[in-house]
């Protein structure tokens, strides 16, 4: 097919510097060919794309004449207006080019036409790396964070391909080896975010560029619109630019850190003389003194020393900071947000008063008279204040520990945390504004926040992340300024923040899948001037422990005044030492006089029985070949409550740890979600489970009001949180409607990921149960990796001749799978199969009975995916079966099936629970409700997804007598039915005449 190229498009432009011709050629459906000058392209294929959820290709391309219509037109401007469409989705768009002189104006309009469900709609070019890999320059300005970047592109495809990741990019630039330029004013452009890659990683030779536009549901009649504007510059042009640019961003970065004065105490204004209890005191604190460094209190330190009605004296650390204004382009997650100084920065000490009364307090400076350290200190205070406190019937407090399983507040009143994961948004405040609404009007009151490099992030080198980032041991005063905004966003939402202050690749210095490894840009790696030759001395070296310190005493002094900051988590994913971790507590104890709750992601056990660690954490996610998370997330929670006795969060989990829920659910059915809320709940958590991907699935979807039900359960319970729980006792449900056993199929499927089994022997029980003294991974080790190598056994008795179903996944390099039947071998298959091949790049692979090969470049091997079904017969009867791997390396057995085995007079349902002596809260789940079943096309889910008739069992342990049990509706809320019935012998039963999804019971002696 010939490409139609626009002759009024090929008329030439000039460049003011230099009388070259600037030629821009566009097709017929409004692609931007290329863009070049004196034969040296600067640019080819800008066009719109629409991305399916997970990347897993495109809905439409206007690239691809298949899936775009479009009609031109010239009055002035060239114009196009066509459609945008494939398999669902539809969408309208108009595109207009301006072009004067050496620029263009590239206008877009979108508007969709049909309902679906999108990765990303975003516009995209190309720059070929033919005679620009390793010559040509790109520079990024980000106004928001006020960071000029810059790089080489490389000359061989490096390890992260990802050259340029921003939330919002003012300006870009490349510069080619010509000394030409192309410039991308993106100001006006409605970007959500920026990435520069290499596409070599795709065996693609060019370099790309995404700008974002909009991702998450669309419905009928969504628009979006993006104006772009592309500028040639000549070689003087663009040095002078970027110099320009430069110098601006300087200039605006420049904070006055340094003073040179004798120590003074000049004034101290506070906010309020009259406060309600738990409302904030600020005091704004003018002085003099003698500091390279205002964060360091070691050369300035400013406290406040407050004594309380009751007499209790304390002291509250101050902080050095700098007041802005916000400026919102756009409102929503894709607004552009500039912050502009006000004012000069200063001193500032906050306190929230917690008795009613009189307070008295004064400001205390300690500093020196010179910059000469030998010089003893010296200290000023002020006079002595009042502040009389009211009292505030409506004000719980701060959040504590409870008694038991529960948090509650000071006023006793119970807290659980019914949130999720929200824990960057590019350092955009209307973005949360935006989302903690959404929580708020639909019951949530909890969200994890991450302080890192890209989203609010405090310490960090200057030049990568975003932030007025100043290196070691000095804060980002505007990243400071937004964590204020976002405690005020989440206290006028009534959200409780969980801070974590730090994440793992910060210590990584390693590729990670993502690529967020970072130890080469960390300020505490000695090549940036750090105290630390390798990740490990961040733990144990003096200096980088005392400037971690410094940071936290900041933390306290700035954020911990406000109760809506639930807890201070030290980490993300990081096994950090418990030593390290009880010095950091011990630390911000001694600082907070608040007493905010503390926690880490990841623990060992030396960590979780630290009496400083308040409750326990950890993530999980599938790999997405997992049938449910219920019975997962149950055993999480067992475990931790069991073992360490404090309360436990399931911090992070989802569907697959590779990709977003959205991949697995499009539609926004939301069961794996949902089911992971309410087993997490009713298994004994301080809180409900938190999903990960926040921004394209929750908030994309807009499913924000699953949160309702479960929020509204919370308060139907009430004051009863704070009970000492225990699991719930029950004896197995039955259909009363069956009374000869029939069989059918038994799923097992192991929920450990990368790590040792805990257990190696389990016992397969007719009902569906299967019990072992720990859990089974689903990578099947070798005897390669003797650390990881434990073969699973299974105790069976099959109620007649059956079969052993194995669901292989991934096999790395090798594997030889063996099944053993009481010590005897009756299977071997080797994997991968087949010959000896080499692919184009020489690598050796076997051509084998599989779906498709990846190679892992970081370990230069192959990965070989069968998602495969291997079928090996077992004789009726009692058996041990052992599956093993003999081969040279692991695979993966996401799923075991024996059939038939399960009697069916035990229906498929998971019965969950926690219970007093004279209560019990119950979730009772059919086990076929379930993410997988729900993405099953058309009839077949609905016939899988089986309602169950004549359901009935017992809850075992209350007291007897009348008991009160109320029905709840998990999904619109609300009680569906409420009756009585009478405990006798400690025996509750429960008839329930259909089971479509799940419901909730709350049980209560009367």
């Amino acid at each position: 097919m010939k490409v139609l190229l626009f002759s009024a498009f090929l008329g030439f432009c000039f460049i003011k510097s230099a009388e070259a011709k600037v030629n821009w050629n566009f097709d017929a459906k409004g692609v931007l060919l290329n863009l070049s000058i004196d034969k040296a392209v600067l640019v080819q294929n800008l066009s719109a794309v629409l991305i399916r959820p997970g990347w897993q290709g495109s809905y439409a391309d206007q690239l691809n004449p298949a899936t775009v219509k479009a009609l031109q037109q010239c009055n002035g401007d060239w114009v196009w207006k066509g459609l945008l469409f494939g398999d669902g989705a539809s969408v309208a768009f108009e595109q207009r080019a301006t072009i004067k002189n050496g620029e263009i104006l590239l206008s877009y309009q979108f508007r969709s036409e049909t309902e679906f469900t999108v990765e990303t709609l975003m516009l995209r070019c190309f720059l070929t790396t033919e005679g620009n890999a390793g010559k040509a320059r790109w520079v990024a300005v980000d106004e928001m964070s006020l960071e000029v970047l810059s790089g080489t592109f490389p000359e061989k495809l490096p390890e992260r391909y990802h050259l340029l990741t921003r939330g919002n990019l003012s300006w870009l630039m490349w510069i080619l080896p010509s000394g030409y330029a192309l410039l991308f004013d993106l100001r006006e452009s409605n970007i959500v975010g920026v990435n520069l890659q290499d596409d070599r990683r795709f065996n693609i030779n060019s370099f790309e560029l995404q700008l974002h536009l909009l991702g998450g549901k669309w419905h009928v009649g969504r628009e979006v619109a993006s104006n772009l504007r592309l500028q040639v510059l000549s070689e003087n042009e663009a040095i002078g630019w970027e110099k320009q640019m430069r110098e601006k961003v300087e200039r605006e970065r420049t904070i006055v850190l340094q003073k040179h004065a004798p120590l003074m105490l000049k004034g101290v204004k506070p906010n309020a003389k009259t406060l309600r209890r738990y409302k904030t005191l600020e005091l704004k604190i003018d002085l003099d003194a003698t500091y390279d460094n205002p964060f360091d209190p070691e050369q300035i330190s400013v406290e406040a020393e407050i004594v309380s009605p009751s007499g209790k004296r304390v002291r509250v650390p101050g902080f050095f900071t700098q007041d802005f204004e916000r400026s919102t382009q756009v409102e929503g997650q894709g607004a552009r947000e500039i912050l502009k100084r006000v004012g000069r920065p200063y001193f500032a000490v906050r306190f929230t008063p917690t008795e009613a009364g009189n307070y008295r307090y004064r400001v205390v400076i300690t500093g020196r008279e010179t910059r000469d350290e030998r010089r003893e200190k010296k200290q000023v205070a002020s006079n002595w204040f009042t502040l009389k406190v009211l009292p505030d019937p409506q004000a719980k407090g701060f959040v504590r520990k409870g008694k038991f399983w529960h948090l509650q507040f000071d006023d006793g009143t119970p807290f659980v945390p019914v949130g999720l994961n929200v824990c960057w948004s590019g350092n955009n405040l209307s973005a949360y504004e935006k989302w903690f609404s959404s929580m708020r009007q639909n019951g949530a009151n909890f969200a994890r926040i991450w302080l890192v490099r890209w989203n609010m992030g405090l310490e960090w080198m200057p030049g990568d992340g975003s932030g007025m980032y100043l290196g070691l041991g000095k804060y980002a005063l505007d990243n400071a300024w937004r964590i204020d905004e976002l405690i005020r966003i989440a206290e006028r939402n009534g959200i409780y923040l969980m801070l974590c202050l730090g994440y793992h690749g910060e210590l990584a210095d390693r590729p990670l899948y993502f690529g967020e490894q970072a130890w080469d840009k960390n300020p505490y790696n000695r090549q940036n001037g750090g105290p630390c030759d390798k990740p490990s001395d961040f733990w144990t070296n003096p200096e980088a422990r005392r400037l971690y310190k410094q940071r936290l005493r900041y933390i306290v002094a700035r954020y911990a005044h406000s109760p809506n900051v639930l807890a201070f988590e030290f980490w993300n994913e990081v096994y950090a030492p418990a030593q390290w971790i009880q010095e950091m507590a011990q630390f911000i104890r001694s600082i907070d006089i608040y007493g905010h709750l503390l926690t880490t992601t990841y623990g060992d056990d030396a960590v979780w029985q630290l009496p400083e660690m308040d409750f326990t954490q950890t993530h999980w996610y599938g790999d997405g070949s997992q049938t449910d998370c219920v019975e997962t997330i149950v055993r999480i929670h067992r475990s931790f409550l069991h073992q360490y006795r404090k309360p436990f969060l399931l911090g992070e989990f989802g569907i697959d740890w590779r990709t977003s829920d959205l991949t697995y659910d499009p539609k926004g059915n939301a069961l794996h979600w949902h089911n992971g809320v309410w087993s997490s709940l009713i298994s004994g958590g301080l809180g409900t489970a938190c999903v990960w991907y926040w921004d394209s699935y929750i908030d994309g979807l807009n499913l924000w009001h699953h949160f309702r039900p479960v929020a509204d359960f919370v308060n139907l319970v009430g004051k009863a949180w704070l009970q000492d729980w225990r699991t719930l006792r029950y004896i197995d449900p039955m259909v009363e409607t069956l009374s000869e056993p029939s069989f059918s199929d038994l799923i097992f499927v192991p929920t450990l990921g990368w790590q040792r089994p805990t257990a190696d022997t389990f016992l397969v029980r007719r009902d569906g149960k299967v019990k072992g003294d720990g859990e089974a991974s689903y990578f099947l080790f070798s005897p390669s990796k003797p650390d990881l190598y434990r073969p699973p056994k299974f105790i069976v008795d099959f109620p007649q001749d059956g079969i052993l179903a194995l669901q292989v996944g991934t096999v790395s390099a090798n594997s030889v799978l063996i099944v053993r039947i009481d010590g005897k071998e009756v299977w071997r298959q080797v994997l991968p199969e087949g010959e000896e091949r080499k692919d184009e790049q020489g690598r050796v692979y076997f051509e084998g009975n599989y779906k498709e090969r990846q190679w892992i470049e970081q370990w230069k091997k192959w990965d070989y995916i069968y998602d495969r079904e291997f079928i090996i017969p077992v004789p009726k009867g009692k058996h041990t079966i052992e599956i093993d791997n003999q081969g040279v390396d692991w695979c993966t057995v996401t799923k075991i099936r024996f059939s038939p085995y399960r009697d069916n007079r035990y229906p498929e349902v998971n019965v969950i629970g926690i219970q007093t002596d004279t209560m019990a809260l119950v979730w009772v789940h059919n086990q076929h409700s379930n993410f997988q079943i729900e993405r099953s096309d058309g009839q077949d889910a609905k016939d899988r997804l089986k309602k169950i008739q004549g359901l009935q069992f017992e809850v075992l342990g209350l007291k007897d007598g009348k008991y009160e049990i109320v029905k709840w509706d998990t999904w619109k809320g609300g009680i569906v039915k409420k009756w009585q019935d009478k405990c006798q012998g400690r025996r509750l039963q429960i008839k329930l005449p259909e089971l479509e999804r799940d419901f909730a019971l709350k049980i209560r002696r009367l």
